[in-house]
């Protein structure tokens, strides 16, 4: 077994063991899913009650929403998009809320490792839409790119934030997110004052935010901190539009001030929620950053982080075009001092006092003069560039480096013959090379040091090898048309949605490809990389099937995959509703069968026939209901016993995702030779 199937094989085992905290949710009532009928008719939707049924006209045709720009709008709202997020949003007395800000935020999840990387740096993404909303309001927020998960958020200065996330928005479909009702913020107030003298400290700005981490990835612009405040001139502050629920921070900043911060207060609906603070005369750390020729460093991110109980805060400051920094509003004590700019190594300073000037030298990245060739011996000048990390005790595997993103090279990052590859951190890497004419590369094994003068790198492109075979259907006919693609090879986990989840923290030593089938049902993918592989063939007719373990590492090798059967697998979609009415991002998953399949007589652990068993078991496929309700299974279903669950996602309350799944839960019996079958849910309002 591969070390990639063996990895998916440790997650799988751990995703079972998890599966057991919730396994009270998933006891489901059996029924057996007919096929539909040939006309389209009225879809029945199951209800709780089943003496009750309820009938919704099954339709794919999303209503029109409003597509004029809102009065006073800011941004850009994109509401001429072929999909996009619509909805109304009233005040607690139930009028329309005019003029509410509302925005669309890519979702932190989406891209998790550039979302970091962008924190890590200091910069604030913008919304991927943003407008107000009409006078009946309502509003029309587009996205461009259908499929990319995003966040609601309405904005209001009297309200507390309305979220609602993640929502993910096919492709010609405008999402309603309903009709959404501001809250009456509680209120939070309080006095800000001179720790020693007690006397009123004016104009100081306090933040609250919530503890839940809701803005911990991905902040509402504007809002970085939180919901603002200013003290009056008795020192007293006063929020009237704090969140309901959960417990709070408070962050509290004056010129001449140490920042202050109180978290995790707790504030109550029934009771009168006074914070008071008290907030001590600053103290400064200031300095330069050079780098070890004595230039200075414009814009390097400098933090300090206290190292005692008396300096419990953190402070994040940029060096100014001279590269001169301050950090003008620390406790006095000691702190720890780190520092990073591009193309620089980060560093830091263990141990710094207050009221201490510094001098932060800063070596320069490792450089790279790289040299790219095909066998003949041709320059190459225009390439894709990723820097893995190579492990000298295991010089088969690769690491993904986060803080070196992929590069575009091209004649102009050439001097010569070499192109200068810089900032680099220290270690021990490879450079992978994509270039269309020939398989992914990877170059010998390199070190780099910091400081260090450039090394030079000569890479050779491999036309790597090539995997063919021939696709047939369960009854040995050719499969004309079918698409086969090279992928990462996730053994046990092929089918499955677990091995998902994971494969964006593998690095990629495979080449991704794609063919079709022709009317012999053959296939040939050429280019491909030395890697562990597997393939992927999908039809709309049938179920998708794959072919595990197929390992190239020569150059020129030829590896005939052999007969790949597919399955006549079931169509599946439905309806999902919520008290009757079509209810759209509602999630729908066909997991685990239930019972299990029965194991295969004398089948030895590792074996094909104990693999294809263990897949059969593990095999997994979802749908998000589109803004009508509807939804159909990304996959053809193959004949089995399955279990079947609709749940809305909760970011603030997980339970009820667990709830709704319980409640839905049913046995899906999928019969041989079934072309199509239809599955309803009905969940309860919360």
């Amino acid at each position: 077994m591969s070390n990639v199937a063996k990895l998916a094989l440790l997650l799988l085992l751990l995703a079972a063991a998890a599966g057991g905290a919730f396994y009270f949710f998933n006891q489901g009532v059996s029924t057996q899913v007919a096929p539909p009928s040939a006309q389209p008719a009225e879809v029945v939707t199951k209800d709780q009650n089943p003496e009750k049924p309820k009938v919704v006209e099954s339709t794919n045709a999303a209503s029109e929403p409003l597509r004029v720009e809102a009065s006073g709008a800011t941004g850009n709202s994109h509401s001429d998009a072929e999909q996009g997020v619509k909805g109304k949003v009233f005040q607690p007395n139930g009028q329309p809320a005019v003029g509410v800000t509302v925005m669309l935020l890519e979702n932190a999840m989406s891209n998790a490792i550039d979302m970091f990387l962008r924190n890590k740096t200091g910069q604030i993404s913008p919304p991927l839409a943003t407008s107000v909303t009409y006078e009946d309001g309502s509003f029309a927020l587009g996205v461009i790119k259908a499929g990319k998960k995003v966040d609601l958020r309405v904005i209001s200065d009297a309200h507390p934030e309305i979220i609602k996330s993640p929502i993910s928005v096919s492709s010609g479909d405008w999402y309603d997110a309903g009709d959404l009702e501001l809250q009456q913020g509680l209120v939070v107030q309080g006095r800000v004052v001179e720790v020693l003298s007690k006397a009123a400290v004016v104009n100081a700005t306090v933040f609250l935010n919530s503890t839940n981490g809701t803005h911990a990835m991905s902040a509402t612009p504007g809002r970085e901190h939180g919901i603002m405040m200013q003290t009056d001139d008795a020192g007293n502050y006063r929020f009237e539009n704090a969140p309901r629920t959960g417990r709070i921070n408070i962050k509290v900043e004056a010129d001449g001030y140490a920042t202050t911060n109180l978290l995790s207060q707790q504030i109550s609906v029934d009771t009168l929620n006074v914070i008071d603070l008290e907030i001590e005369r600053g103290r400064s750390i200031t300095g330069v950053v050079v780098d070890n020729v004595g230039q200075r460093i414009t814009g390097a991110k400098v933090t300090a982080t206290g190292l005692s109980v008396k300096t419990p805060q953190t402070e994040t400051v940029y060096a100014d075009n001279e590269g001169e920094f301050e950090l003008a509003a620390l406790r006095g004590g000691p702190y720890r001092l780190q520092v990073s700019a591009k193309r620089f190594a980060n560093v830091e300073v263990p141990i710094v006092l207050t009221d201490e000037d510094q001098k932060i030298v800063m070596p320069k990245r490792g450089s790279v003069r790289l040299k790219v060739l095909t066998t003949s011996g041709r320059a190459v000048k225009s390439y894709r560039l990723s820097l893995k990390r190579s492990f000298p005790n295991n010089p088969n595997n690769i690491g993904n480096v986060i803080d070196f993103p992929d590069r575009t090279i091209n004649p102009r990052n050439y001097r010569d013959a070499w192109a200068m590859i810089d900032g680099l951190p220290s270690g021990l890497f490879r450079f992978q090379l994509m270039e269309s004419t020939h398989a992914k590369t990877l170059s010998e094994p390199f070190t780099v040091e910091q400081g260090a003068d450039p090394i030079e790198v000569t890479v050779v492109l491999t036309m790597g090898g090539e995997i063919s075979g021939t696709v047939i259907d369960d009854q040995g006919t050719p499969v004309a048309g079918a698409t086969v693609t090279s992928d990462m090879n996730a053994g046990l986990a092929a089918s499955t949605g677990i091995f998902e989840m994971f494969r964006s923290m593998i690095p990629e030593k495979h080449t991704t490809r794609t063919v079709k089938t022709n009317k012999q049902g053959r296939f040939r993918i050429t280019k491909l990389s030395f890697a562990d592989y597997m393939l992927r063939i999908s039809h709309p007719s049938y179920c998708e099937g794959t072919k595990v373990n197929i390992k190239l590492t020569q150059e020129g090798e030829i590896i005939d995959a052999g007969v790949i059967q597919l399955q006549k697998g079931t169509l599946l979609e439905g309806i999902t509703t919520i008290d009757g009415i079509p209810a759209g991002q509602v999630k729908v998953v066909i997991s685990i069968p239930a019972p299990a399949s029965p194991a295969v007589p004398n089948a030895q652990p590792n074996t094909p026939e104990a693999m294809a068993q263990a897949r059969r078991r593990l095999f997994s496929t979802k749908s998000l209901s589109n803004g009508d309700g509807h939804f159909v299974m990304l996959k053809r279903v193959p004949p089995g016993t399955y279990k079947i669950t609709a749940a809305r996602h909760s970011a603030d309350n997980p339970f009820m995702t667990l709830l709704d799944m319980k409640q839905s839960s049913q046995e899906l019996i999928i019969a041989p030779g079934q072309e199509r079958a239809a599955v309803n849910f009905n969940l309860s309002s919360r």
